[in-house]
């Protein structure tokens, strides 16, 4: 899993040049697991409406930016640490930031087969209470509820909420850690570029498992962005084939 090795390298130096920069940066360690808000399918309703938000994150106007990175060298990604360029959810008094987002995760079994449901993994839905994540490609915007952000809510918590369902959703990942940027919107250009490229290889992953499949989605015109696509249902029911031949190929099998 050498593919995103530059790219992790690439955001640690992103760190480092916006320290140098003068930027606020925090690093913490996540190491409890107490957090004042319920993490977990059904722990929140996956909806905050405007007039419940605390903080808006990342809107059209604001600007964001999402990514995950996979590597199968766990020394190179730092265990629990949560990382914030910027205000934190307590310090914001516009009441929206722009919103960067990173995921990284490591483990020495891990392969691309786990990517997928590590970029899943970036879009929580119901899994923690009052956080709402409407997102498309490349772009994560969210709210922080109210009652939450009275709570205690931080980046600090999300991050360790983020880095526990990532180690629930893939066992394989012995080392997570997450990368927020909320200092401005020019500082996110420099993580859409490296994004850029990290979507690149992400399709190259998922055009690979298709063509395992027996189906090639590189003339897709939407790139894989199944949300995006008008023939998504059509793509549901080939999945919904797919499935049901490995079943009867299960059965077969144990019958012969």
């Amino acid at each position: 899993m050498a593919i995103f090795e530059e790219y992790i390298e690439q955001t640690a130096r992103y760190v480092e040049k916006m320290r140098r920069e003068g930027r606020l940066v925090r690093e913490q360690l996540g190491l409890s697991t107490l957090l004042p808000f319920k993490v977990g399918p059904g722990a929140g309703s996956g909806l905050v409406m405007k007039s419940d938000t605390f903080l808006e994150l990342g809107s059209p106007t604001a600007g964001s930016c999402a990514f995950a990175l996979l590597t199968d060298q766990p020394s190179h990604i730092s265990d629990g640490r949560v990382c914030l360029i910027g205000p934190d959810v307590q310090e914001s008094a516009s009441g929206t930031l722009p919103f960067g987002q990173v995921i990284m995760a490591g483990g020495e079994a891990l392969t691309e087969v786990d990517y997928h449901e590590l970029v899943q993994s970036q879009y929580v839905g119901d899994q923690i209470e009052g956080f709402m994540v409407k997102s498309t490609p490349g772009r994560i915007w969210s709210r922080i509820s109210t009652d939450v952000a009275q709570k205690g809510f931080s980046f600090e918590l999300l991050g360790m909420a983020l880095i526990s369902l990532v180690k629930t959703q893939i066992p394989k990942a012995t080392a997570v850690e997450v990368l927020f940027v909320t200092s401005g919107k020019a500082d996110l250009q420099p993580l859409n570029d490296i994004a850029a490229f990290v979507e690149k290889i992400a399709k190259g992953i998922k055009e690979r498992r298709w063509k395992e499949r027996g189906f090639d989605i590189a003339d897709c015109a939407f790139g894989g962005h199944c949300g995006s696509c008008e023939d998504k249902s059509v793509c549901d029911e080939v999945k919904k084939l797919l499935h049901t031949r490995k079943q009867l190929a299960h059965v077969t099998a144990g019958e012969s």
